[in-house]
């Protein structure tokens, strides 16, 4: 696999309005979207790389695990999600939940080809791969 950046950081936060109004206000990042208990912001790095925050428990796991409690999550950019996540399968790498498909979530075709799965670490910490679309043809 080729990681090709960093695509999206988030943290878990106890005041999702606070630091909404921190990242936006004072740091003068642009607002992607806001639903409760979750909020984006644009990274200048690519199109749709974000920092996310992440409130309670009670956000869909699919879009971040409950295994991710504290802590910062970060995701690398790979070019094929599906194939990446077999080359951590056999690596022996713990895999959290399935390959998410970010047009199931959503129902937007512009979503199409968008993907992520979640792993854990040697460390502990969980991370995630995410797909930036359709997969590119050797």
């Amino acid at each position: 696999m080729k990681v090709l950046r960093v695509s999206f950081v988030g943290t878990r936060t106890g005041d999702v309005d606070a630091s909404v109004a921190f990242f936006r206000d004072v740091l003068g990042l642009e607002p992607a979207f806001a639903y409760p208990h979750w909020a984006g912001f644009h990274l200048p790095s690519g199109e749709r790389d974000l920092l996310e925050l992440f409130g309670g428990p009670d956000v869909d796991t699919r879009v971040v695990p409950a295994e991710f409690d504290q802590g910062v999550l970060i995701a690398l950019a790979v070019d094929d999600v599906v194939t990446a996540r077999e080359e951590l399968a056999a690596a022996d790498v713990e895999l959290i939940g399935n390959v998410v498909r970010a047009v199931e979530l959503t129902g937007d075709p512009e979503d199409e080809g968008w993907a992520w799965c979640f792993f854990r670490g040697p460390d502990g910490i969980v991370y995630a791969l995410q797909q930036d679309g359709r997969p590119r043809q050797a």
